[in-house]
């Protein structure tokens, strides 16, 4: 009996599901942690995929800071990885959604 990757599956899924127009949100939150590492990740979370400029909310000012300085390699980044043209990156603070 041959096994499939789980995760493969999922994503699977989570593309059929979201449809043509979630479909860049959606992979950008799948490759989230891959594009940003594990810590930065944890700190930066995605809102929302919204006329080319992606939303991104984060933990505070230091994180928020090392975003900004690395926007233009983001968004090249998430150009040639996952063939998502962005024109934007906003960010902003929440500290209600990621706690202290």
């Amino acid at each position: 009996m041959a096994f499939s990757n789980a995760g493969s599956s999922f994503q699977d899924i989570a593309l059929r599901l979201a449809g043509t127009e979630y479909r860049e949100l959606v992979v950008l939150a799948l490759g989230w942690k891959d594009l940003l590492g594990e810590l930065l990740a944890e700190r930066a979370r995605i809102r929302k995929l919204e006329n080319k400029t992606l939303f991104v909310s984060v933990k505070n000012n230091v994180w928020m800071q090392e975003l900004v300085l690395r926007k233009a390699e983001l968004t090249r980044d998430i150009n040639r990885k996952f063939n998502i043209t962005l024109n934007n990156i906003v960010f902003s603070l929440d500290w209600i959604n990621h706690g202290k």
